[in-house]
C-alpha cells in the first residue's frame, strides 16, 4: 500500500531526479560546446544614438539585442570581469580603442575572444579605410578602424582565436583585415553585409546571432542537435538574403574551425521548421521564418518585426515567395539563380554600371568579377545590382 509518506518520498525523488538531471544536462551542453564562458572574452560595442545626429541617424533603442547578447553571455556565466559593453555615449573613440587593447591583454593563452559592434559603418574618403562610427565621432573625430580591431588583437591578445561579428554597413571589412593582417592569431569573421554595401537599420542579422548561440530548433540546418558557426553563418546569410536583399561574410583564417559547435539544440518536431517564407496577415504578404509546428499551424516570426508579433498561421496563409525557385531541398525552398556562371553581366557599384561576369550563384546572390580589374574587386551582389548588358538590350 503507497502511504501519504511514502507518496511524499516519491515526489521528493522525482524532484531531486529531475534537479539532478537538469544540472547533468546543462553541464553536459557546456562540455559539448567548443567554447567555455571561463575561457571566453566578450567586447560589446552597441551604438543607436550618435553625439553629431546631423552625421549619424540615430536607430530606435526598444528591445537592443545588442542588450539581449551582452544578456546571454552573462547568463551563460562568463565572468564580469571578461565582459565588457560600451553603449551609445559610453562608446567615445577613445575610450573603445583605450578599453579595447587594455581588455584584450588580460586573456590568457586558452582563451577565445568575441567581438560584436553594431551601429554605423562609413568609409573613408578615399575608401581605404572603414570605420566603425563611435559615439563622439564628426568632422574632427574619426571613429574605430576596422584595421585597429586586427592590429589590436595580433599585438595585445594571448588567445588563438577571435570571433569577430558586426552588423553593420562595411562590416565584410572585418574579413578583409582578418586576412591582411592577421598572423598570430586565429580568426572567424561573420558580417550583416559585405565591405562595400550598407546595411538595413533592421536586427535581423543579430536576431539570428542570438538564436544560433540560444540552440534555437530552427538554427540547426540538419536537425542533428547541435548548431555549429558554419550553420549559423548559412542561416545569416540565407536570413540577409531574403529579408534584407544583403550579401552577409563568412570566412575563417588559420586553424579556426568552420565546425566549431555553438550550442545544442532541441530537435525540430517538423522539417518545414526554419523555412523562409511569405505569410499573409492582415491582408498583405510578410517575409517570415517558421520557427515551430503544431498539426497544420505554424508560428512564425516575421523579419523585421518584434517577437512579440510572431504569430500562429495555417498553411493556406502561406507561399513560396515568387523569387524561390521551385525546387527544394527537404522542406526548405532556394532562391533561384537568374544568371548562370560564365554569363556576362553589368552591376552597379556606386550608382554607375561596370561590365562583369558571373563567377558563381547562391540565395539571390551572385559572385562577380568585374573586367579590367583584378579579383581583389570581386564581390558577392544581389540581383538588383545585376543586369543584362545593355548592349544585349
Amino acid at each position: 500500500m503507497t502511504t501519504p509518506i511514502t507518496r511524499s518520498w516519491q515526489k521528493l525523488s522525482l524532484a531531486l531526479l529531475i534537479i539532478f538531471g537538469s544540472v547533468l544536462g546543462q553541464s553536459a551542453t557546456a562540455r559539448d560546446r567548443d567554447w567555455q564562458p571561463q575561457h571566453t572574452w566578450v567586447f560589446v560595442v552597441g551604438i543607436l544614438q550618435w553625439q553629431h545626429e546631423d552625421y549619424f541617424d540615430s536607430f530606435p533603442q526598444k528591445n537592443r539585442r545588442d542588450t539581449q547578447l551582452v544578456e546571454y553571455f552573462r547568463q551563460q556565466g562568463v565572468p564580469a570581469a571578461q565582459l565588457v559593453f560600451l553603449k551609445d555615449s559610453q562608446a567615445t573613440t577613445n575610450r573603445v580603442g583605450n578599453t579595447f587593447a587594455s581588455f584584450i591583454s588580460k586573456a590568457g593563452p586558452e582563451d577565445l575572444l568575441i567581438v560584436y559592434y553594431t551601429g554605423h559603418g562609413y568609409k573613408s574618403e578615399d575608401e581605404r579605410t572603414t570605420y566603425f562610427a563611435t559615439y563622439d565621432t564628426g568632422e574632427d573625430v574619426d571613429g574605430w578602424p576596422t584595421e585597429s580591431i586586427v592590429s589590436d588583437i595580433e599585438k595585445h591578445f594571448k588567445g588563438s582565436r577571435a570571433l569577430l561579428t558586426a552588423d553593420t554597413c562595411f562590416s565584410g571589412a572585418l574579413g578583409q583585415d582578418a586576412r591582411k593582417l592577421g598572423r598570430r592569431v586565429s580568426y572567424a569573421v561573420l558580417s550583416s553585409a559585405t565591405a562595400n554595401h550598407t546595411s538595413t537599420e533592421n536586427w535581423t542579422f543579430t536576431e539570428m546571432l542570438l538564436a544560433g548561440l540560444r540552440g534555437k530548433p530552427f538554427a540547426d540546418l540538419n536537425s542533428d542537435g547541435e548548431v555549429t558557426l558554419s550553420e549559423l553563418a548559412e542561416d545569416i546569410k540565407e536570413d540577409m538574403a531574403f529579408a534584407e536583399n544583403q550579401s552577409a561574410v563568412f570566412l575563417t583564417t588559420g586553424n579556426f574551425q568552420p565546425e566549431m559547435a555553438l550550442a545544442a539544440a532541441p530537435r525540430k518536431v517538423d522539417p518545414l521548421i526554419s523555412s523562409r517564407l511569405e505569410v499573409r496577415s492582415d491582408g498583405d504578404w510578410y517575409k517570415a521564418r517558421v520557427i515551430d509546428v503544431r498539426g497544420d499551424s505554424c508560428r512564425v516570426h516575421y523579419f523585421g518585426f518584434e517577437d512579440s508579433d510572431d504569430e500562429w498561421v495555417t498553411r493556406r496563409q502561406m507561399r513560396i515567395p515568387p523569387r524561390l525557385a521551385g525546387e527544394k531541398s527537404g522542406n526548405e525552398w532556394r532562391w533561384s539563380n537568374e544568371y548562370r556562371p560564365g554569363a556576362n553581366v553589368e552591376v552597379s557599384w556606386h550608382g554607375q554600371w561596370y561590365a562583369a561576369r558571373i563567377l558563381e550563384g547562391e540565395s539571390g546572390r551572385h559572385l562577380v568579377h568585374y573586367v579590367g580589374y583584378d579579383d581583389s574587386w570581386n564581390e558577392w551582389v544581389n540581383d538588383q545590382r545585376i543586369r543584362r548588358p545593355s548592349w544585349n538590350n
